[in-house]
């Protein structure tokens, strides 16, 4: 209740503040220029034409504004950011159909305070808004809130082709008339519309594309036309993309650590002569699987956008627009995959006593280890995304004080790849291996086969198969939604007009997993044959010569691959053959040994992959809103502002379900499982909360050109639809991996915070632009995942198995609370050569408290940098790019709770140089990544690595035209 009060109290300060000014400012005699009467942002931002004193003629001596280029792109950005009513910034295409970066992602990553991330298979995925991640922000296309082909609320950009955007804004404080959900920001992508531009425009573009990595090429085609008749009162506008390229990223594929004391391994860690009998005592950190491999694949994308526009008089406009998107991407994964348990299944020591040294901080550093399983695997992981959205808008004035507008659309996004993503792995036993830990890099594992062979040299003698993981999701999200807006224009004084609006969204996501995680995938753990023995031809050799290459190390660089559809086609030569056994079947229902009994072979039919529903993995979230605002807008001479309030209920229900464990029975000579669930039951959940949200926003006018903007809001931005669902996953537990995941919470809160904003905006001229801002976010209810230790008992567990099972449980929790504050500070200046520049660094620091551990909030990067050089002038267009990301916390609890995941800083050089042939006619070429930049991530200290994945340089070509 008294932060509920201290809070109210800092609006109700910072709105006697404003209004103070404000009387000030109207009681000046000196006439300047008022923002009202600064052209429509979304005007100049289409066509900077508009800008005040483009005549074509040089203004302030900024030289002529072009239309096209970088600089045209610049000064619609900025004065989009002058005119808007809050703390925006703002990316404009350069021309129609081609937007500033290849990717939108990365576009967004040149605005102050944003930062892309990048584990996306070489493309930026999603952002990072004032160290906030992608689920604190909520990205609508035309104010309208895009539907997501993933299991949460972020949307990853890699589905949208740039071509068909010609503008974003980032809305970093909040307004009372605008959309609720957001922390971080409001990420607002904007489509073309032919009434910004009458007449005939077009352009079109062939594109080749080159990377380094995977030496192979791709093409891009795209097209865009704009058109306005009946007097330019109306205007259609239809665009599409089409691009198709292969791709390569090597990677540390899983690094998965664990800790352990010497009294529960019976291990002399620390090599002191004796095992310490604490079971409390230090802990030891080791890796539990470790793998380095890389990603083959290739990525077709399609893109459209439409829009018709009718406006016949000033008072009415009719708007009708839409896009669609179809991502569709295949992709294998091949990785050398190792367990390095200090114990075998046979509980038996497998490391050598005499080898193991470890550091100052319990990290076991080194070893040699015998009785490995040198393990391969590969996956396929195809994405098929479709995502599409049609609206429409009315802007109506039915009298002089009054304007309306009603907006309503439908959008739907899926990713139908449930039962298509496949896990195979096969396994020699009886390899050894030397491990050693390299700092800041990944360690060394010199893997020998048995006979003193390199694992390159194996062959279907050597392999066994093992597991068999079939699975994907098919998920669906709808989104339906209308609302109307309204202002009546008062004119009394500094009232200027009262907004009004109410709305309405109904939002509803599925997630169906489909696998075979319950019937059939363990029905060969154990490697109890090789391909050899059933006479099948299944391993390949590496197709590619040397993995990781950009890192030192002596580690699995080249090894053998399978093609998944041989390797399955192949299974059923193992059924009903007399020189395959089955090592289980002299087992009893309770894992005990037949007295007698001698193995027999698998039955006919044994090898069949049942895939069904895992409804233990699935969910249904409906998520209903209803909203509505009061905002009074005031406004004066030098000044203007709005103290509003946003009224929001939310209704939440859950349905997933979950299934207990009945029974864990060792498969013999494995760490693998035999676990039998109980019949699966429903789990409902949800709940609602109503939220009254305050904003003010106050802009002032200094001098001319110089203005100082003030903001203060509370916000909220709710759970994951994932965090939401009520199912559990204890499947892992075949893989004798105790782990149980999404352990979601339906009873969420909602994230909110207090936040204050402060800007400062400097423009002199048309040439030179200075912007800063200062924003604080006191956040509560903070949602994250932290492992907790649970005991559980099987149900029916036989009286001759271990009784109980130590788990550990990723459980989504609302968290102590996080506070965030940085500073950001930007500038761009053209000289009158064509010369241009542009900047910007943002300071962030931030902490957040969850159980008992506190970091840096995780994806908050305390230091990030964005500069750019530009050319324009005889028809040649040149630019170099460079940003930089400092390194941050990733992750609070990583594998183990306390130990968070750090990221290192990322450094990225992009160039493009293009030259126009004619005024309609030009060729360019773009290089990105140009330093080689990888993405790298620890667990902490510098010799337990968490990620790290390299996508190599890529290269594109074009030719472009316009009319």
């Amino acid at each position: 209740m008294m932060h509920r009060l201290h809070w109210r109290s800092l609006v109700l300060t910072g709105a006697s503040a404003a209004a103070l000014l404000a009387a000030q400012a109207s009681a000046q005699t000196q006439p300047s220029q008022s923002s009202v009467d600064s052209p429509d942002p979304d005007a100049v931002l289409a066509d900077p034409a508009q800008q005040p004193g483009n005549t074509g003629a040089p203004d302030d001596g900024a030289g002529d504004i072009v239309v096209r280029g970088v600089r045209g792109s610049l000064l619609r950005s900025i004065q989009a950011k002058r005119d808007a009513d809050t703390i925006v910034d703002a990316i404009s295409a350069e021309e129609l159909g081609k937007f500033p970066n290849r990717n939108v992602a990365e576009a967004l990553a040149n605005i102050p305070g944003v930062t892309v991330g990048r584990d996306g298979r070489g493309e930026g995925r999603d952002i990072t808004i004032r160290g906030l991640g992608s689920n604190f922000a909520i990205t609508t296309l035309n104010g309208r809130i895009l539907p997501t082909d993933g299991p949460d609320r972020s949307f990853q950009f890699d589905v949208l082709p740039s071509e068909i955007i010609s503008g974003a804004e980032v809305q970093k404080a909040v307004r009372s008339s605008e959309l609720e959900g957001s922390i971080g920001g409001n990420v607002d992508l904007r489509t073309a519309r032919p009434l910004d531009r009458p007449g005939l425009h077009g352009s079109a573009a062939v594109e080749g594309q080159y990377n380094d990595l995977v030496e192979k090429g791709g093409y891009k085609v795209t097209g865009v036309v704009s058109a306005t008749f009946a007097d330019d009162t109306m205007g259609v506008l239809i665009g599409a993309s089409y691009n198709k390229y292969k791709f390569r990223t090597d990677n540390l594929g899983e690094y998965s650590i664990t800790d352990g004391t010497e009294a529960s391994y019976g291990v002399d860690f620390n090599r002191d002569g004796s095992v310490d009998p604490d079971e409390n005592g230090p802990a030891y950190i080791w890796p539990d699987y470790f793998s380095t491999g890389y990603v083959l694949g290739e990525r077709e994308r399609i893109g459209s956008a439409a829009a018709f526009q009718w406006k016949p008089s000033s008072n009415f406009e009719l708007t009708i627009d839409g896009i669609y998107s179809h991502f569709d991407v295949k992709q294998s994964n091949y990785r050398a995959s190792n367990y390095l348990n200090p114990l075998g299944d046979d509980g038996e020591l497998r490391w050598n006593p005499d080898s193991i040294t470890v550091d100052d901080r319990n990290v076991v550093t080194g070893y040699s280890l015998d009785n490995l399983v040198a393990e391969v695997l590969t996956t396929d992981e195809p994405r098929k995304s479709e995502t599409w959205q049609v609206g429409g808008r009315i802007d109506w004035k039915p009298i002089d004080r009054l304007k309306l507008a009603i907006d309503g659309y439908y959008g739907r996004a899926s990713d139908n790849t449930g039962g298509q993503n496949r896990f195979v792995v096969a396994g020699i036993p009886g390899a050894s291996a030397v491990f050693n830990t390299r700092n800041g890099g990944i360690p060394d594992l010199a893997i020998t086969l048995p006979g003193g062979r390199t694992l390159d040299q194996a062959t279907n003698d050597d392999f066994r198969a093992h597991y068999i993981g079939i699975q994907g999701q098919n998920i669906r999200d709808e989104i339906k939604s209308g609302k109307l807006d309204g202002e009546w224009e008062v004119d009394n004084g500094i009232f200027r007009s009262l907004g009004f609006g109410v709305v309405w969204t109904d939002r509803r996501k599925r997630v169906n997993q489909i696998d075979n995680q319950y019937t059939t995938s363990c029905l060969y753990c154990g490697y109890p044959f090789t391909f050899g023995q059933i006479g099948a031809d299944v391993v390949r050799p590496g197709n590619v010569d040397y993995v990781l290459g950009k890192l030192g190390g002596n580690f699995p660089r080249n090894f053998p691959y399978f093609d998944i559809d041989t390797y399955l086609a192949a299974l059923p030569r193992a059924d009903n053959n007399p020189a395959v056994l089955d090592p289980n079947s002299c087992l009893d229902e309770t894992g005990a040994e037949i007295p007698g009994c001698e193995l027999s072979p698998y039955p006919a039919g044994f090898s069949n992959q049942v895939i069904e529903p895992n409804l233990p993995s699935s969910y249904f979230i409906k998520e209903r809103t209803w909203a509505g605002y009061a905002q009074f807008n005031l406004r004066g001479e030098r000044w203007r502002g709005e103290i509003g309030a946003r009224l929001v209920s939310t209704k939440v229900s859950s349905t997933g379900y979950s299934a207990t464990i009945r029974s864990i029975i060792p498969r013999a000579g494995t760490q693998d499982n035999d676990v039998d669930f109980n019949p699966v039951s429903q789990v409902t959940g949800g709940g609602d909360y109503l939220r009254l949200l305050p904003a003010a926003n106050f802009a002032y006018d200094l001098a001319d050109g110089f203005r100082i903007r003030l903001a203060a809001s509370q916000a909220i931005s709710r759970p994951t639809f994932a965090e939401l669902s009520p199912a559990q996953d204890a499947t892992s537990a075949q893989s004798g991996t105790f782990i149980i995941y999404n352990a979601g919470n339906p009873n969420l809160k909602p994230t909110s915070a207090d936040q204050a904003d402060i800007s400062l905006e400097y423009y002199p001229s048309n040439r030179l632009a200075l912007t800063a801002a200062a924003f604080y976010k006191h956040i509560t209810n903070f949602v994250s995942t932290v492992p907790v230790d649970v005991v559980i008992t099987p149900t029916n567990q036989p009286t001759n198995q271990q009784q109980a099972f130590n788990f550990v449980e990723y459980r989504v929790i609302n968290g102590d609370s996080a506070d965030v504050y940085g500073l950001e500070v930007g500038g761009q200046y053209f000289l009158d050569n064509g010369l241009g520049v542009q900047g910007n660094v943002t300071y962030n620091h931030s902490r957040a408290t969850s159980g008992d551990v506190t970091t840096d909030l995780p994806g908050a990067i305390p230091f990030s940098a964005n500069a750019k050089l530009f050319y324009e002038n005889h028809g040649i267009g040149a630019q170099v790019s460079y940003s930089y990301q400092g390194g941050f916390t990733y992750a609070q609890s990583g594998n183990l709770g306390y130990l968070p995941v750090e990221e290192d800083a990322y450094h990225e050089m992009s160039a493009t140089l293009s030259y126009d042939i004619t005024s309609n006619i030009s060729v360019y070429g773009q290089g990105s990544n140009l330093l080689g930049s990888a993405v790298k991530r620890f667990n902490t200290y510098r010799n337990v690595p968490n990620f790290y994945e390299y996508s190599g340089r890529a290269f594109f070509f074009g030719v472009r035209a316009r009319m």
